[in-house]
């Protein structure tokens, strides 16, 4: 499919919006969703990297709805920073017992680690420079091999203009026998 994929050199603002297959469009909704998420924590971690942040500006800063991993650790951070845990409740809108409750074992269990456990405290130099990476692109959410347009390369709205046979691509991602002959 990527040898297919990279001969069609179609801007997807040229085609007729008629052309995009409901495929298409529910693909390019999932992308968006994804890079609005990607902007926001990209925001966020240059946010963190700049240093510039009082108490607990790092959990009032954090975009909304992020993984619940992303708060653990903005948390430990306060706290190795020396937030209290009061700045950490009101942040986080609860009450300060109920923050050490929830994530006191994750900061002791932080603290615990050693450069034989963690791999952050074993090379932070090389996730120091990934970080910075990340930070200073202006498109920090790609990653690894990529084409220049991988999505609206594959549009099936693109592939009708070159002739692919979009059901066939179709029944193949649902796993469905493209041909007869393939389903023996």
């Amino acid at each position: 499919m990527s040898s297919e994929t990279n001969m069609v050199q179609m801007d997807p603002r040229q085609l007729p919006a008629d052309s995009f297959t409901d495929s298409d469009i529910a693909r390019i909704q999932l992308v968006s969703a994804v890079e609005s998420v990607a902007t926001r924590l990209g925001g966020y971690a240059q946010m963190v990297g700049e240093d510039l942040a009082r108490s607990g500006d790092y959990l009032r800063a954090l975009p909304h709805g992020v993984e619940d991993s992303v708060i653990r650790q903005a948390v430990i951070t306060e706290r190795v920073r020396g937030t209290s845990w009061e700045t950490i409740g009101e942040a986080l809108r609860m009450s300060a017992t109920d923050a050490e409750e929830k994530w006191g074992d994750a900061e002791a269990k932080w603290r615990r680690e050693s450069r034989a456990t963690d791999p952050y405290r074993k090379n932070p130099g090389g996730y120091a420079a990934s970080a910075d990476r990340y930070i200073t692109t202006d498109k920090p959410y790609q990653f690894g091999i990529s084409t220049r347009r991988p999505l609206s390369a594959s549009l099936d709205a693109a592939a009708h203009l070159t002739g692919r046979d979009v059901a066939a691509a179709d029944r193949a991602f649902a796993g469905t026998p493209a041909c007869t002959h393939c389903a023996s």
